[in-house]
């Protein structure tokens, strides 16, 4: 699918005016049916009753690590879902609140209040600090209170009635959140416009010593770049684990392909998730969650 076309429904984590919302709107465009979520749960529910759908979901925070909630739902969901494309937004924060009024009480996600947690203590040393589900969520709760303020999209000041009072806030380098493009395997047909494409699966090793080593050597060998590895414990098995990997390359690559399958051979489970390709990073500037927009069906 073309970036900016019609296409079916694209659910993502709500509620409006969180990041998930801003990146599929970049994504896929103003006139697209948009589906709102409470919970990555909820989205990937969605997803299993809507064939024909997809789904944007955050993965992993430069600053905060993994997003273990899409991880668990992969996990959990593992074969019936493909990740489809990779996405990126270079995430920049406003101060969200109520001109004029003393700041009592900062609405955000715990990722934002870790990464911002040294410029809070500096200029609001006296605020209640509070994490909610999402930064659209810190902007609706802060809307409610004319002493509170969230630190949230710069967008979300335009869908909640509230006024920019700081944009940007200074940062403590980089802060980039990436996000995974879910769908069912051949559903859809992307444009493979990027140059740099990855290969992610999940297994779980072998109960046998030097299995992770023995793992990993293939890529070593092949000289395939191992980008990111998740390790999650197995529900009602202690000292079990789950792996989530992500490689550069497509599986179409010789290389990547015989490292995947040599490393299997220490695994218990290998399953394929999916080769895609990985799309140029997004900013967060003001403009894209405009009200005006179309943002199709929310529930």
């Amino acid at each position: 699918m073309a970036e900016g076309s019609i296409g079916p429904s694209i659910v993502y984590l709500g509620p409006v005016g969180t990041f998930s919302h801003l990146v599929a709107l970049r994504r896929f465009g103003k006139n697209t049916k948009l589906v709102a979520k409470p919970n990555i749960a909820a989205v990937f529910d969605f997803l299993a009753n809507h064939p024909e759908a997809c789904a944007v979901v955050p993965i992993e925070n430069s600053s905060g690590g993994a997003i273990y909630d899409t991880v668990d739902m992969l996990l959990a969901k593992v074969g019936a879902f493909h990740i489809l494309e990779d996405l990126s937004l270079d995430v920049q924060l406003a101060l969200l609140g109520h001109n004029g009024e003393r700041v009592r009480c900062i609405y955000s996600h715990f990722v934002p209040i870790r990464h911002y947690r040294k410029w809070l203590a500096t200029n609001f040393p006296n605020a209640r600090v509070v994490s909610v589900e999402s930064t659209a969520l810190a902007a609706a709760k802060a809307s409610t209170s004319r002493d509170a303020a969230a630190l949230a999209a710069p967008d979300a000041a335009l869908l909640y009635h509230l006024d920019i009072l700081q944009f940007p806030i200074q940062q403590e380098g980089i802060n980039v959140t990436r996000f995974f493009v879910i769908g069912r395997p051949g559903k859809w047909g992307f444009l493979a416009t990027s140059r740099r494409w990855k290969t992610s699966s999940t297994f779980q090793l072998k109960n046998v010593c030097g299995s992770l080593y023995f793992f990993l050597g293939p890529f070593s060998r092949r000289a395939v770049n191992l980008c990111m590895i998740i390790s999650h414990p197995l529900v009602g098995k202690p000292e079990s684990y789950a792996f989530l990997i992500e490689v550069d390359g497509s599986v179409a690559d010789p290389s990547v392909k015989a490292a995947l399958e040599e490393a299997s051979q220490w695994c218990e489970k290998f399953i394929f998730l999916g080769s895609y390709p990985s799309r140029r990073r997004y900013n967060s500037l003001p403009g894209d969650c405009n009200p005006s927009r179309r943002l199709g069906s929310i529930g």
